[in-house]
């Protein structure tokens, strides 16, 4: 199972921070990418770990002011990019896949509901991740406890490969998702606000 760590804009996952829990995250003997603030993704030539940016625009270069270019990201490091998370939704989804796609950089198209995934399949990412908005940073309840949400938008994927978060914390959660045909789960509070960073990814797998 690929594990995404979505480090936010959380005091602990920004600046130096972020390098330093990274470092700490990377021995971890598991498949684990940290996706980080487009002003932070130049930090991946100091770790061993895939860095991913937490998004960009649908830009080319020019005149675009204050846009976050694709091929910046690309060439400070990052190997993909999350696109339409819920705390930063894109209008023009298609249109930045297809940059992307243009700058070499994977993809992985964030919704809310599995209905949602049928919408952005056609675009072609390379993942479609569903995360519940009611269960995002939640200490109590995560994805694994609705179970029919994670079967449907694994059936609605078809052959690109689901990533489930919202509430992911534990290993069991970790069972649930992959029993029911995810291919990975994207964390983020659970593990980037703990104390104990490594010992929480650690208990992922």
């Amino acid at each position: 199972m690929k594990i995404f760590v979505n480090f936010k804009t959380y005091k602990q996952g920004s600046g130096l921070n972020a390098l330093k829990l990274m470092r700490k995250l990377q021995k971890a003997k598991t498949d684990v990418t940290f996706c980080l603030q487009p002003g932070d993704v130049h930090l991946s030539n100091k770790v061993r770990k895939p860095v991913w940016a937490q998004h960009v625009d649908a830009v080319k270069c020019g005149q675009s002011t204050g846009w976050i270019l694709p091929e910046n990201m690309k060439q400070n490091g990052a190997s993909g990019v999350l696109i339409n998370h819920s705390e930063h939704k894109a209008k023009d989804i298609g249109k930045i896949v297809a940059r992307c796609k243009e700058a070499a950089l994977q993809t992985m198209i964030l919704v809310p509901t599995a209905s949602e995934v049928l919408k952005v399949k056609k675009f072609n990412p390379d993942y479609i991740g569903v995360e519940p908005p009611d269960f995002i940073g939640s200490k109590t309840h995560s994805v694994t406890s609705k179970p029919n949400i994670i079967s449907h938008a694994v059936k609605n994927a078809g052959m690109i490969p689901l990533i489930v978060g919202a509430g992911i914390k534990s290993e069991h959660d970790i069972i649930v998702a992959k029993t029911l045909g995810a291919k990975g789960v994207l964390v983020a509070s659970a593990i980037v606000k703990s104390t104990r960073p490594l010992e929480a990814l650690k208990k992922l797998y």
